[in-house]
């Protein structure tokens, strides 16, 4: 689901990037990971980016809403992308 837009190394460089506007998070960027805690990044990967009052291009997934340990599992993903 994520790949599409947040590419395979999460920099926002996936295939449908292209065409969106604002473009997709980078998760690389230290910046921004610093700047969130791993409770809003599940919010956010539930309910999407319109109910965080960010990008409504960022779908919800609600049948994850019942599967937490599959949000923990994403949201390590996307802190496995820092970079420094």
């Amino acid at each position: 689901r994520c790949v599409l837009c947040h590419g395979v190394d999460g920099a926002g460089n996936g295939p449908a990037s292209a065409t969106l506007n604002p473009k997709p998070r980078n998760y690389t960027d230290p910046k921004w990971q610093d700047s969130v805690d791993d409770k809003k990044l599940a919010e956010i990967i539930v309910k999407g980016g319109k109910a965080a009052a960010l990008s409504e291009a960022m779908p919800p997934n609600p049948d994850l809403a019942a599967k937490p340990e599959v949000v923990a599992e994403l949201v390590k993903k996307i802190r496995s992308f820092r970079k420094e």
